[in-house]
């Protein structure tokens, strides 16, 4: 069976509250606060296995946050392999304007990791990973990490036959020229490697299908926000609509994203089902509030619905 492998060396400790009104030099008193695990790749693995996906998490964890992120994954049954490090896991913290039906996001730096750290990440990823799963690196590098640290990932996973999914701007470089199975960017991201904004949809389909003809990649995919989304191969181009929902929050909705068309791919769905899952699956995300990620019954009601 696939398994969905996710890396996450710098996680966060994810916690929000709702303010009704945001001013400077104010002192703002909060309500509802929420603490869930955060940070790309354990939130991709929180969404697989909502779908009763085969994954496992593997991500660091050190000091007090450390510890609470350590409970809230094992309080949602999520599999996982920590990589203990000596620095503090870092807080996200997300506050709801209620005023303005806005949301402020502050994402503190993460520790820094030891020579030593790495090398034990890596031996996780070596030791886990086998021929067909799919290894999902997502979100930020912590600070002081080497700049070829998702390369280094990719070398490894593809040493054990397995497929490794850049979800992540870090490191950005390096990792293709390694070369990877699957780049996931959103609209703002692939301005990186693109040098200019591009027009959805025309634009965007010639710019994905000229990464993978570069040979940097085998599969180019591009959540595009309320337009949709697309996966350029070297079969052509796949493309599935947005879902039309009541938005709360955007926080976790591109992970949710890669979480749902990964565990898609993984049980044999084609290209264009397994982005209308991914789809559903940030929609519903976004139907969610502050840092909680979708409730797997409301994927289920947009995808027997019809897309915006």
């Amino acid at each position: 069976m696939t398994r969905i492998i996710t890396l996450t060396p710098n996680p966060a400790l994810d916690y929000a509250v709702t303010a009704e009104f945001v001013e400077p030099n104010r002192k703002l008193r909060c309500r509802d606060p929420k603490m869930h695990p955060g940070g790309g790749g354990i939130n991709v693995a929180r969404a697989c296995s909502r779908f009763h996906a085969h994954t496992l998490a593997i991500f660091t964890a050190g000091g007090v946050y450390g510890d609470a992120l350590v409970k809230s994954l094992a309080n949602e049954n999520v599999p996982m392999r920590m990589i203990p490090i000596a620095g503090e896991t870092r807080l996200a913290f997300h506050v709801k304007n209620a005023q303005e039906d806005n949301e402020y996001r502050f994402n503190l730096p993460g520790a820094e990791m030891t020579e030593d750290e790495i090398d034990r990440f890596l031996t996780a990823v070596r030791e886990e990973a086998d021929p067909g799963d799919f290894v999902v690196a997502s979100g930020s590098l912590p600070p002081g990490a080497p700049q070829d640290f998702w390369a280094q990932a990719a070398r490894v996973t593809k040493d054990r036959g397995a497929r490794f999914v850049l979800d992540s701007i870090s490191g950005l470089d390096a990792a293709l020229e390694e070369g990877v199975y699957m780049l996931r960017q959103n609209e703002h991201e692939y301005e990186a490697i693109s040098g200019r904004k591009l027009k959805w949809p025309e634009e965007i389909e010639a710019y994905a299908k000229g990464i993978v003809e570069k040979g940097q990649v085998q599969a180019m995919v591009v959540s595009h926000a309320g337009d949709g989304s697309l996966m350029a191969t070297k079969d052509g181009v796949f493309t599935a609509p947005s879902f039309k929902v009541k938005a709360s929050s955007a926080v976790g909705a591109g992970d949710s994203f890669v979480g749902g068309l990964l565990t898609a791919l993984a049980r044999g769905d084609d290209e264009t089902e397994a982005l209308r899952f991914g789809m559903a699956a940030a929609g519903a995300t976004r139907m969610s509030e502050g840092t909680a990620l979708f409730d797997p019954a409301d994927v289920k009601k947009l995808m027997a619905s019809k897309p915006a």
